[in-house]
């Protein structure tokens, strides 16, 4: 009884955080993630107010798929449809790159293993815009181009959570042979895709039966929970499984119905408190697992990589605009360009991914962890800290975007 006293204070704690820190936030004027990370990063200080120590498997059964679905919910699906080979370059090319230059700069620069490199980039790759949407919402940003940056995150998790299962797999298990491998993949991406698009439909299909709110409310919380849930038991991807059934569920409800106006507008609601609650519960987890004295022991190297990423991201996010002008006939204005570049933040998904290696047998894992921490840390505060300045600067909000990009000749 104690016990469960205790860790009914501690997620209280966590509630209490999470409503004082949002609230100064947006008092002062800065991005509420940043303030939630160093307050994550201070909890230590104060043992008389203990959070909720998540674990990354915590982290991943319970955090991710709310926040994955909510935004799957959110997503302008015609406007996705339109956009889908855009984004999903960003999200397929733009990750595998970004994974191979910081593999290439951690192999000739660092002296990891080649499998420690490859580890470290994807674990760096994807992107984590949660601090940067939620200003691109306040000032009005273009919708299309939130859809682009919410896009890529969405999809580029689930490239990334599949590779490095298979990764941590060939370190675990000693070797794998190219067949195994390529069983994993198939049965991770398909199997993913088969659990969500199935567990879409079925949903959608229960919400024609019925109206009552509550029961459709509670309907979605098992399909996000539980898709996810299902497709990982099975060895599937249950990124991507969620992701699907999201996108299903919302693309069925617009166009066919299903679900009346009033349960829409509760879903809504309900989700959005959702996927704020664990993303603020998200970003005080990374905040709890930064290592101070270990950021100050790899300073140099967290520097040097930072730039690298930087600078990496800029010609990743050009050179795929322009193959798209050239293949597809989009073309995307240089100051989206430069707005999509610079909110490819790192985040709470990096961090959890990298605690799961910590237990590998793996001669760099300290450094590992290091760049991980030191790369979310100054992404999200360098770029989440003048995201919204910037965004004012390229005229990215509603009016003044610029042109949108083109979808090809009429």
């Amino acid at each position: 009884m104690t016990q469960l006293l205790s860790q009914f204070d501690a997620v209280f704690n966590l509630l209490i955080l999470v409503t004082v820190i949002t609230l100064a936030a947006r008092r002062f004027h800065i991005p509420y993630t940043i303030a939630l990370i160093f307050a994550g990063l201070l909890a230590p200080l104060f043992p008389r107010f203990p959070l909720l120590n998540i674990s990354p498997d915590i982290f991943i059964s319970l955090l991710l798929p709310p926040i994955i679905f909510e935004e799957t919910l959110k997503l302008d699906i015609d406007g996705l449809i339109d956009d889908t080979d855009i984004i999903l370059s960003y999200a397929l090319a733009g990750t595998i790159i970004m994974a191979v230059a910081v593999a290439l700069f951690a192999y000739f620069l660092s002296g990891f293993t080649p499998m420690e490199a490859f580890l470290l980039g994807i674990i760096i790759a994807p992107t984590d815009p949660v601090a940067v949407i939620a200003t691109f919402r306040r000032l009005g940003v273009v919708k299309r181009f939130q859809l682009i940056v919410a896009g890529e995150s969405l999809f580029n998790d689930g490239v990334a959570i599949v590779v490095y299962s298979i990764l941590v797999a060939i370190v675990s298990l000693g070797t794998l042979t190219p067949f195994s491998v390529l069983r994993i993949s198939i049965v991770s991406i398909v199997g993913g895709v088969i659990i969500g698009v199935a567990g879409g439909y079925v949903v959608h299909l229960i919400f024609s039966l019925t109206d009552d709110r509550f029961a459709e409310v509670m309907l979605s919380f098992i399909a996000a929970f539980g898709v996810f849930r299902f497709a990982e038991e099975l060895g599937a991807s249950g990124v991507i499984a969620t992701v699907l059934a999201g996108l299903i569920i919302n693309y069925r409800c617009h166009e066919f119905g299903g679900i009346g106006e009033d349960s829409m507008e509760m879903l809504d609601a309900m989700w959005e408190f959702v996927g704020f609650t664990a993303s603020s519960i998200a970003f005080i987890f990374v905040g709890m697992s930064l290592d101070p004295a270990l950021l100050w022991k790899y300073m140099l190297p967290v520097v040097a990589l930072t730039i690298f990423i930087l600078w990496t991201r800029y010609w990743i996010v050009d050179g795929i605009a322009e193959t798209a002008g050239l293949l597809m006939g989009k073309r995307i204005p240089k100051n989206w360009r430069f707005g999509i570049f610079w909110s490819g933040l790192r985040g709470a998904v990096s961090i959890v991914l990298v605690l799961g290696v910590a237990s590998l047998p793996l001669p760099h894992v300290e450094e590992m962890t290091a760049l991980t921490y030191g790369v979310v840390l100054a992404t999200n505060v360098l770029q989440g800290l003048t995201i919204a300045p910037i965004a004012r600067g390229l005229n990215l909000s509603t009016g003044n975007g610029g042109p949108s990009p083109d979808k090809g000749p009429e």
